[in-house]
């Protein structure tokens, strides 16, 4: 009598090209990740366990076994449509092209996904027999396609700081309210009259951390002047938060302590 014996499980095959691409594309997107967090400057948690959890999934796909690339395109996926729709870094950087490091380091991420989400559907086919296991033909032309987007988004960033540069900040600003970006204010000083209040809008969801002080380089130096309505760290992630009322004439500052050279100047007349 004769018996067929079916693949367990964990049963692994060499990595064909495109499971080695998804392998590569999923690493590439961690490392990502990675410099992502080190350029916000501030722990943002939602972004450390996607980097956990994608080298995670990395190191499944590289063990070979046979449906491990399945996982590897479906987080490519998650990755992408989370990133869009419930992710404010994301979106804010890639709507900020001036700030070329963080834009380039999300597009990357983006680039990387959708990789790892076609090559990781295309290896689990070929481990399952479906399709041949050798490289498509066609791969190189849309891995190239990709590559001369990456590079056109690059070049047309380190075009946009001139154009917005022409744009005098006086020309949209608003009395007493500030605008507050990812890691920054949006402008280094505001003058306020005597008696009002000043209004800090977050323009994400972008965890702050406020109080009386400056930065003197990396070095938080918190002071507080004589006359300065009291920050005592408040908590900022989102929203508008307002500061005062400055009833003193004079120049007061405000700093974020998470966010390295975040110091504001209110002049108060």
């Amino acid at each position: 009598m004769k018996t067929t014996t079916q693949p367990g499980v964990l049963s692994r095959m060499p990595l064909a090209t495109l499971g080695q691409l998804t392998t590569i594309a999923l690493f590439g997107s961690a490392l990502a990740f990675a410099i992502l967090q080190i350029l916000i400057g501030v722990l943002v948690l939602p972004l450390l366990i996607i980097t956990i959890i994608d080298l995670i999934v990395t190191a499944i796909v590289a063990s070979g076994i046979r449906w491990a690339p399945l996982p590897g395109a479906l987080f490519g996926l998650g990755t992408i449509v989370g990133g869009l729709f419930s992710q404010q870094y994301m979106i804010y950087h890639l709507t900020h092209p001036e700030q070329v490091g963080a834009f380039t380091v999300s597009v990357l991420i983006y680039v990387f996904d959708v990789i790892a989400l076609g090559a990781g559907i295309g290896a689990t086919l070929q481990n399952y027999g479906y399709i041949d296991r050798r490289a498509p033909n066609w791969l190189g032309l849309p891995l190239a396609a990709l590559v001369g987007f990456v590079i056109g988004a690059v070049v047309v960033a380190t075009m946009v700081p001139p154009l917005l540069s022409s744009t005098p900040a006086s020309a949209t600003a608003t009395p007493g309210v500030v605008h507050m970006s990812i890691a920054n204010f949006t402008q280094n000083t505001v003058t306020i009259a005597k008696g009002s209040s000043l209004q800090l809008v977050d323009n994400g969801t972008f965890p702050h951390i406020l109080a009386n002080g400056t930065w003197q380089g990396n070095t938080p130096h918190p002071e507080r002047e004589s006359g300065a309505p009291a920050v005592n760290n408040i908590q900022v992630n989102g929203g508008t938060t307002t500061i005062g009322p400055f009833n003193t004439a004079g120049t007061y500052s405000i700093y974020c302590s998470i966010h390295p050279g975040m110091t504001l100047k209110v002049v108060v007349q």
